[in-house]
């Protein structure tokens, strides 16, 4: 993705591309609403959370039964995924007997719900993983419709749980893309990008919930391949490098208590850093493959990069647990590291 062909594609893109339009600001506000108890007395939630897992091979299926492993015997009341939901792209048609394969076969066994965002992969248009097709993602919004499992009423909502914690969802991927975006409006700095931007802080300053957690596909820390945003790959185009990412995340630092991505195939812990004052980064992204490489030094919690894997969260009112699971060959789960957050 970083070859000099991609970056003259870029800018034919975007000297050629219609001005297609999309909803401008201000975004509608979309609440999901989840089969959990909605009441104070709700005071434990068990979250599994994943990552770039949508390969239809062997790692992912090995990874998708290590989780079920994990819930079955320590619990699991939701799942998370966190884009990348299909390799090399994502299909434009609800019906396309991908989500059966890459989805409800795979995670239908676990019997909880998924949160899910689009990643670039889901977002093609005309490479695999360019992330310039929104299409991709308004067909995941419309597959939510009639699977239940699959917690997707738009492409930008949240996701109370009582009053204990509650979830954001963000699309990242235009904001990243590797190819200007095939919506116009949709193209960073543009009106989609300020809309978003706007309705992440106003949902994160109007939430109740104890903790509040950040859902996107992209990260706003990694030492991964990609990188932090604002310097994903090393590209030279602020679009390609993940800017507008980083401006988004900004919204999130000091009023959400994490962020929760994937892109890079890893799994990753970092606490707050001086960029993002207050807000906890945490990286899954290494549910259907891994990938070699890393881009930064940043000192982090844990950091497995070369092994498949998982998280799992233990939400109480008191603390946030996170724990890293790894998976081998022999396809157990193997708990790597633990992060604990505490809240008086």
């Amino acid at each position: 993705m970083r070859s000099p062909l991609l970056l003259a594609l870029a800018a034919l893109v975007t000297a050629c591309a219609p001005a297609v339009t999309s909803p401008s600001s201000p975004l509608p506000e979309v609440t999901a609403s989840l089969p959990l108890p909605t009441t104070p007395a709700q005071i434990r939630i068990r979250v599994v959370v994943m990552g770039d897992q949508g390969t239809g091979t062997e790692v992912q299926r090995r990874v998708a039964s290590a989780m079920q492993a994990v819930c079955l015997r320590d619990g699991c009341d939701l799942g998370v995924g966190l884009g990348d939901n299909f390799y090399p792209a994502g299909p434009h048609d609800p019906a396309s007997p991908l989500f059966r394969e890459r989805f409800a076969e795979q995670y239908g066994p676990l019997g909880v719900p998924f949160l899910m965002v689009a990643g670039n992969h889901d977002e093609s248009w005309l490479l695999g993983g360019d992330g310039a097709d929104a299409r991709g993602a308004d067909a995941e919004v419309a597959y939510a419709r009639t699977h239940p499992q699959w917690v997707m009423p738009a492409r930008t909502y949240r996701a109370p749980a009582g009053d204990l914690v509650e979830f954001f969802a963000v699309d990242t991927s235009p904001l990243a893309a590797y190819l200007p975006p095939r919506r116009a409006n949709e193209r960073p700095g543009g009106p989609w990008d300020a809309a978003q931007r706007a309705w992440l802080a106003g949902a994160l300053a109007s939430s109740q919930a104890r903790w509040r957690l950040v859902l996107g596909h992209h990260p706003l820390f990694s030492n991964g391949k990609h990188g932090d945003a604002g310097h994903y790959d090393r590209l030279p185009l602020p679009g390609q490098r993940g800017d507008a990412v980083r401006v988004l995340y900004s919204a999130a630092c000091g009023r959400a208590d994490g962020i929760l991505s994937g892109h890079d195939h890893a799994l990753l812990g970092f606490a707050p850093q001086p960029e993002c004052p207050g807000t906890r980064q945490w990286v899954s992204g290494a549910a259907g493959k891994v990938e070699a490489g890393r881009s930064g030094t940043r000192p982090a919690t844990f950091e497995v990069v070369d092994q498949p894997g998982f998280l799992w969260l233990e939400i109480t009112r008191e603390t946030l647990t996170v724990r890293a699971f790894t998976v081998g060959e022999d396809g157990q789960p193997r708990e790597v590291h633990t992060d604990t957050v505490r809240k008086p």
